[in-house]
């Protein structure tokens, strides 16, 4: 074993969970917060296109598309994430490094399936919608734009996940914030002509397409530096293909997860598609921007799981059962803490974060949105932490359950009613709370008994 390894070891053994989990977390912490950058900026600087909000409806209507994009490049990543950190803490390093390589094949096949689809998805899906043609057409050049050059998205998402699976927290960390601001630096040149915008001495004035394009160049630029780091650094792991052989014991267990974490990132964006179908333009233009905020009180607990993983899994695989159960208990305390701070920041700061996106009259009823919506934050930090559980110890169906039930079989319905009922958009936003409150209280009893009957079932 080399020193790399056995220092990695170390410090997964680390008697100290808490000061092992937040080493892990925060800089995952601070990748996922980066990337809500991306999403937000865009909006952001597009809101100052025009009076009219058509360019930041656009890439609200867009925004579902980019999250299934990125779901399946989560799904690949924490996958092969997770196979790797529990063939790490069984101590069988050769699993280990075929699951690495099957997880940058995979990824590949992922990203050609994306180019294909960036040919006709686009143009097929602006077609639920009835509103103008401006938008259909702004929607249609941005997603046409991100799909076919997500390539830098798909290999900096695996191999950063990749990399977290192995406790390297700090390379995914640093290229997220390359990324980050590549893209706000980009984003106003590429928008935005001659002193408009941020009143710059030169720009390009692309609008809605100038926004893809940053993006992507933002994304390649991130892809390309975590591909150097695995090419040109020694890792936990292994990627040189010399002997590598294709299992499909690997490919079954890397879905097994991956397909949960796809699914359930995909089910958020098919509840989004529904609900932009029976919302207003306005009510799109609302839910969209709200989504973008949610972002920067989500990541955070994202990137918690993100550091808690690897460590469950790790005990998981080395049949620590106090470790494991301390690590969650702690990750579930602090994820709770962190959404009750969002809460009170969304509830008291609603209209500051309005303002930021220049709504002009939809300001009232976003804030009123704002904070109907954000009553479901504290059950949703529970279920967060309960569905990374189950993806660490390869229990992925239970996530998949978890996300089906609470972002469809619940929320769209009761979402679906209240807008039959009463016929505004307000009531829609009261879905939300509910349908997170249900499922916390049903998946509460179901993750009790898993966690008891979860080290006895260990071969």
């Amino acid at each position: 074993m080399n020193t790399e390894k056995i220092i990695q070891k170390q410090k997964m053994d680390s008697p100290f969970i808490g000061k092992l989990l937040f080493s892990m977390s925060l800089p995952a912490i601070f990748s996922m917060l980066i990337q809500a950058l991306y999403n937000v900026v865009d909006s952001l600087y597009v809101s100052r296109i025009s009076e009219t909000n058509n360019e930041l409806t656009a890439l609200n209507y867009a925004f579902p598309i980019q999250m299934i994009v990125l779901a399946i490049s989560l799904g690949i990543g924490i996958g092969t994430s997770s196979v790797i950190s529990r063939c790490l803490g069984a101590k069988n390093q050769q699993k280990a490094d075929f699951a690495a390589k099957t997880g940058l094949l995979i990824t590949l096949i992922g990203y050609v399936i994306t180019l294909i689809c960036s040919f006709f998805v686009p143009k097929l899906f602006m077609m639920i919608y009835n509103d103008s043609i401006q938008i259909e057409n702004l929607s249609i050049q941005y997603l046409q734009i991100v799909m076919a050059f997500s390539i830098g998205s798909y290999f900096e998402v695996v191999i950063s996940k990749i990399l977290q699976g192995t406790g390297n927290m700090i390379v995914p960390m640093i290229s997220q914030l390359i990324g980050a601001i590549t893209n706000i630096i980009l984003d106003p040149i590429f928008i935005f002509n001659a002193h408009e915008g941020l009143g710059l001495p030169f720009g390009l004035g692309l609008g809605v397409r100038g926004a893809a394009i940053a993006t992507v160049i933002a994304q390649c630029i991130s892809g390309l530096f975590v591909t150097s780091i695995i090419l040109f650094k020694k890792h936990d792991v292994s990627f040189n293909f010399k002997n590598y052989k294709i299992e499909s014991i690997i490919i079954k267990e890397i879905f097994s997860v991956g397909l949960a974490v796809t699914i359930m990132n995909s089910i958020n964006a098919l509840t989004t598609i529904i609900l932009n179908k029976i919302l207003s333009s306005n009510g799109v233009t609302i839910l969209g921007t709200y989504f973008k905020v949610q972002s920067f009180i989500f990541m955070p607990v994202f990137g918690l799981t993100q550091g808690a993983m690897p460590i469950m899994g790790y005990n998981y695989g080395a049949r620590e059962k106090d470790r494991f159960n301390r690590t969650f208990k702690l990750t579930l305390f602090t994820s709770l803490i962190i959404m009750s701070v969002g809460f009170i920041v969304i509830q008291f700061g609603s209209q500051f974060i309005t303002s930021s996106f220049k709504l002009g009259i939809l300001s009232t009823p976003a804030i009123h949105a704002f904070r109907i919506i954000s009553l479901c934050f504290v059950p949703a930090a529970i279920s967060i932490i309960f569905s990374s559980m189950y993806q660490a110890v390869g229990h992925g169906y239970k996530s998949t359950l978890m996300s089906i039930l609470r972002q469809a079989i619940i929320l769209i319905p009761i979402a679906l009613v209240l807008k039959i009922i009463t016929q505004t958009d307000d009531s829609v936003w009261w879905a939300y709370p509910i349908s997170e409150t249900l499922c916390c209280l049903i998946f509460i009893f179901i993750t009790i008994q898993t966690l008891k009957k979860l080290f006895n079932n260990i071969k």
